[in-house]
């Protein structure tokens, strides 16, 4: 296979321009554009199945695109896994979408008709033990590129909650989530054959995040050098999706020093980068 970056550019590039067609794309037209890699049958399925399961919203309207295979994939998109019922990687213990600081993380999440398919196959899910997960990991680190598909539909909502904490605006949360998938499915096809591997769980955590971190930064303008920022621009974000949604009206810079105890001065900053991001989200729309 040619290298990581140029692989997924292509995988972005045929993304949008799945997201953006007019009509169904077929296998045949799909797999052309990676015809200069080197991929066995099994990787050529794996990437076939992940584009079609994760694209975003078509822009010409239409609220969904079938293929000949559609009923295959969505069957095959029921076979997700979780924890005893708990999000893989999830760290705290609460059945409510609120956290610490009070914040509604679903105010995040977007409106639209093919996100809402994407909500409702994730509610649809099935349930396995942690042995049944161990089981996965260990195949998958023997080299068995056949469990690479379930892996990473049994992290999908793990990916979608670490999202809703570090997400910038609403309009820009898709491509988060599709940063944070991307990100998994490229560490699975590297963890197959890697051997054994104590801490697999905590390694494709950092990865999904680091992904994610990065397009946040793509959407404020952020540098590498400055990723500690991030974590406040999401704050920030909520608070004002939180006060808003509270007071009925926009927080005052004073009301949002106050709630989140960031300094004034670096708030206004704050403030500007995301004012950048939701004007860039909203060129793109």
């Amino acid at each position: 296979m040619v290298d990581q970056n140029t692989f997924i550019e292509t995988v972005q590039s045929v993304s949008q321009i799945i997201r953006t067609s007019a009509d169904p794309i077929g296998r045949e037209e799909i797999m052309s554009y990676f015809k200069d890699m080197d991929l066995n049958k099994a990787q050529e399925d794996l990437i076939f199945d992940f584009l079609l399961n994760h694209h975003d919203e078509p822009e010409n309207g239409q609220e969904d695109v079938e293929t000949e295979n559609t009923d295959e994939v969505s069957e095959k998109n029921t076979d997700i896994i979780y924890s005893e019922g708990e999000p893989i990687g999830q760290k705290k213990d609460t059945a409510s979408d609120e956290n610490d600081d009070g914040f509604d993380e679903d105010s995040l999440i977007p409106d639209s008709p093919m996100f809402k398919m994407y909500l409702e196959e994730l509610d649809e899910i099935p349930e396995y033990s942690k042995e049944e997960q161990d089981e996965l990991y260990k195949k998958l680190l023997n080299g068995d590129e056949s469990v690479i598909h379930t892996i990473s539909n049994m992290w999908l909502k793990s990916v979608l909650d670490m999202a809703k904490k570090l997400a910038v605006t609403k309009e820009g949360f898709e491509d988060v989530v599709q940063e944070g998938n991307m990100a998994l499915f490229m560490h699975l096809t590297e963890l197959c054959g890697a051997g054994e591997n104590e801490n697999i769980e905590d390694e494709i955590l950092e990865v999904i995040e680091a992904a994610m971190k990065e397009c946040i930064r793509d959407q404020t303008g952020e540098s590498e050098n400055e990723n500690a920022m991030v974590g406040k621009v999401s704050l920030v974000s909520r608070a004002v999706e939180h006060l808003k949604s509270k007071n009925g009206t926009d927080p005052s810079a004073q009301e949002l020093s106050e709630y989140t105890s960031v300094p004034a001065d670096e708030l206004s900053s704050i403030l500007e980068l995301l004012k950048k991001a939701t004007q860039k989200d909203d060129k793109k729309a």
